[in-house]
């Protein structure tokens, strides 16, 4: 049995594993419905419900093709956390990258997977060009298929095998962390994320306390790599939260304690390993793309509906920024957004939270992450992307069939 790393999602089907082109080829032709297999990393079923999955981790394709300058051709099966390093042997590094990089790279940028900077595009935006298999089992590229398309495609226009992305030289990452008041962060999100490369700030529930996250370039020599406390935290916070259902009183000593043993930090590092981090702790998320000047209003509310009603929930609420790019299911298509993710414990029920939550993201022109659990349909879809139909038009023109849907790609993707 298949199942992501959520333990959301699962699937009973057999899972076919081509080593060559050819046998991908060959698999994709036969005419039952059948969706690809990358790390898992996503909460929704955008894997399993199809009658076949194909794991392209064999695939006989080097992780690192022909470089030209500032671009690389790449195995798009291959996982960010492998094309960092090959990339780095060769003095190149991705322009930016998300805080998880075990997705393939075919996962994260058919979902639009982002990291933060108000100049920093998704991950997506960095695909240049691209070559795939479509429905018929024929070859495909970017001069066949749009790249604006092809860009962002939850995979239904063909199978990416081999993606050429944009790259930067090799650099080194500053990583400075402080505590600060969530007033203070509301106040000065837009003058952080102007002033520095990279931002971002999680807030922790019920305490009135943001952890604030900074990188900026630098020449220094790398150092030693901090202790991840990020599981410890989180840890003291479900703690703190069972604690409080005896007393409100214990929970906010507890919290607190945590508050108090958060140590600033101040850490240089190769960028990949400054960007990403392990996440061990299993979790359901949601995530909204909103337009930068609705989000503070739209935090303020959140808050004041979290410690209103929403007392179980310890999971951090992470704030972040994307630049606008062009493609056209891209959340970030015509214009930066700054992004608002919610997270429940993976074995706890995420129903009640996020469905009180998600009416106020949508009524705030907010868009969803590809990956991560929404309740949206075609029609809310099709009037939030300006090319939402043109896609469609063109997912039915190259698969007819829907052998790349599975029933809930198909109820957001078929009117």
């Amino acid at each position: 049995m298949w199942t992501n790393w959520a333990g959301n999602q699962h699937a009973d089907t057999t899972i076919a594993c081509p080593t060559s082109i050819a046998e991908l080829q060959k698999e994709i032709a036969q005419p039952q419905t059948l969706r690809v297999l990358g790390a898992g990393h996503s909460f929704t079923p955008i894997v399993a419900g199809g009658d076949r999955i194909v794991d392209l981790s064999g695939l006989d394709l080097p992780t690192i093709g022909d470089v030209e300058q500032d671009r690389v051709w790449v195995n798009a099966n291959a996982r960010l956390r492998d094309l960092s390093p090959a990339l780095a042997d060769k003095g190149l590094a991705f322009r930016n990258l998300g805080d998880i990089n075990t997705q393939s790279l075919a996962g994260a940028a058919s979902t639009a997977t982002h990291g933060t900077g108000r100049e920093m595009p998704c991950l997506s935006a960095e695909i240049t060009a691209a070559r795939l298999v479509g429905a018929n089992g024929e070859i495909l590229t970017t001069d066949d298929i749009p790249l604006e398309m092809v860009q962002v495609s939850l995979g239904m226009l063909g199978v990416l095998t081999e993606t050429q992305i944009s790259v930067v030289p090799k650099y080194n990452l500053r990583r400075q962390v402080q505590l600060c008041t969530v007033e203070d962060s509301l106040a000065t999100m837009h003058q952080n994320w102007a002033e520095n490369r990279n931002f971002e700030f999680f807030y922790i529930p019920f305490t009135g306390k943001t952890v604030e996250l900074r990188h900026a370039i630098t020449d220094a020599p790398e150092g030693k790599a901090p202790r991840d406390l990020d599981m410890i935290a989180v840890k003291v916070l479900k703690l703190a939260r069972s604690a409080g259902r005896v007393s409100e009183g214990l929970r906010s000593a507890l919290l607190k304690l945590l508050t108090m043993a958060q140590s600033d930090e101040d850490y240089v590092g190769e960028s990949w390993r400054v960007l990403c981090s392990d996440r061990h702790i299993p979790f359901k998320e949601m995530e909204y793309h909103l337009p930068p000047d609705v989000a503070v209003d739209v935090l303020q509310e959140l808050l004041t509906r979290l410690h209103r009603d929403h007392k179980n929930i310890y999971f951090p609420i992470e704030v972040r920024q994307t630049a606008g790019d062009t493609a056209c299911l891209s959340p970030f298509q015509g214009g930066p957004r700054i992004s608002i993710a919610i997270h429940t414990d993976a074995g706890e029920d995420h129903k009640r939270y996020f469905g009180a939550i998600e009416p106020l993201f949508v009524e705030a022109g907010g868009r969803p992450h590809w990956g991560k659990m929404h309740n949206l349909s075609y029609k809310d879809l099709s009037v939030m992307y300006p090319d939402f139909d043109r896609f469609c038009a063109l997912r039915e023109q190259l698969d007819p069939q829907g052998k790349f849907l599975t029933p809930a790609l198909a109820r957001l993707f078929r009117p």
